[in-house]
C-alpha cells in the first residue's frame, strides 16, 4: 500500500476498534451494577418527629408504602422519634413492623438550651431539633424526608424524586415558607428533605444552636434551621445583601398542594387539621 493510499485510509462500515477482553468484561460489571447503585441512591428513610399523635393511625401506613417501593435489602426505615412520657397506646398497633424504627426521647437526656423569644413553632425550639436529629441517627435510607407527628401527607413522592434529581438542594415545603422582603432566612420547617447525610450535619448543627444564645436572636425556629443548614454546608450568611442569591442556591419549594389531600396544622390554629393553603406563603423559591 502506498503512502498516500494509508493516509486516506478510512474505517469500513463494519469496522470495529479492537476492545481488550478484560474490558469488555469491566463494561459489563459496570453496566449490571448500575441499577443496583441507582436503587441504592432511592432507598428512603422518613423520620417522624414530636410528640405522638392520633393522626399517625392514618400518616404511618402511607409512608410505609413510600418506604418498601423505594427499598434495597436492608436499606430504608420509617423512623418515629417521640417522647417518653407520650401516649404509646397510639403506635402500639405498629411496634411489630419490622420497617419502623422507634426513639423514645427523654427530656432529662436534653442539652442545656436557651428559651426562645419567638412568637411561632416549638418553644423551647430545641424539642422539634432535637428528635429530629436522634431519628436522623437511626436513618438507614440515602434519602431522609422529615415530617412533623401531627401532620399527614399522602404523597411524598415529589420530596423523594426531587432530592434524586438534586441531592444537594433542600427541599422544603412551602407551609410559611416566607419572601425575603418579609423575612430573611425564612425557610418552611414542617417537611424537609435532603440527603440523609447532609440532613444529619445540619440537625446536628441546630440542635447545638439551641444550646447558645442564637434563639434569642432569630425571630422565627425556621429561621434558625434554614441557618443551621447553611452552616452545615460551610456558606456566609452574613452578608445579608445576598441573601436571595444564597436561598436559591441551597432550597427548593414544592407545595402541599403537589402532596395530595395534605393535613397541616399549628399552634395558632391550635392544632386543627388543615388542608387549604394560607395567603403570604412562597411556593418558588425563584420569587423569593
Amino acid at each position: 500500500m502506498k503512502e498516500s493510499e494509508n493516509l486516506n485510509w478510512k474505517p469500513q462500515p463494519n469496522w470495529e476498534p479492537y476492545v481488550p477482553e478484560w474490558k469488555r468484561t469491566a463494561i459489563r460489571l459496570l453496566e449490571n451494577l448500575k441499577p443496583k447503585l441507582q436503587a441504592i441512591d432511592s432507598t428512603l428513610s422518613i423520620i417522624i418527629q414530636g410528640p405522638l399523635n392520633e393522626r399517625l393511625k392514618e400518616s404511618i401506613p402511607i409512608y410505609l408504602q413510600l418506604i418498601k417501593q423505594s427499598r434495597f435489602k436492608q436499606s430504608g426505615n420509617l423512623v418515629i422519634s417521640f417522647w417518653e412520657n407520650d401516649n404509646k397506646e397510639i403506635i402500639k398497633e405498629f411496634t411489630k413492623e419490622p420497617l419502623i424504627t422507634f426513639v423514645e426521647n427523654s427530656y432529662d437526656d436534653l442539652p442545656k438550651y436557651e428559651k426562645s423569644i419567638g412568637t411561632r413553632g416549638a418553644a423551647p425550639w430545641v424539642f422539634q431539633n432535637y428528635t429530629t436529629a436522634q431519628g436522623l441517627k437511626k436513618a438507614t435510607g440515602k434519602i431522609s424526608i422529615k415530617v412533623r407527628s401531627d401532620e399527614i401527607y399522602p404523597n411524598l413522592k415529589p420530596f423523594k424524586d426531587a432530592v434524586l434529581n438534586n441531592g444537594s438542594l433542600f427541599h422544603t415545603s412551602d407551609i410559611f415558607f416566607r419572601k425575603d422582603e418579609e423575612e430573611k432566612f425564612h425557610i418552611s420547617d414542617h417537611i424537609i428533605a435532603s440527603s440523609t447525610v447532609s440532613m444529619e450535619r445540619a440537625f446536628s448543627i441546630a440542635v447545638e444552636m439551641c444550646v447558645n444564645n442564637y434563639p434569642l436572636m432569630a425571630k422565627f425556629p425556621e429561621q434558625l434551621i434554614c441557618i443551621a443548614i447553611l452552616r452545615s454546608k460551610n456558606i456566609d450568611y452574613s452578608k445579608k445583601y445576598k441573601s436571595k442569591k444564597i436561598m436559591k442556591e441551597n432550597f427548593r419549594i414544592i407545595p402541599i398542594s403537589r402532596l395530595g389531600e395534605a393535613i397541616w396544622t399549628c399552634s395558632y390554629r391550635r392544632y386543627r387539621p388543615i388542608r387549604e393553603t394560607e395567603v403570604g406563603w412562597l411556593q418558588n423559591i425563584e420569587r423569593i
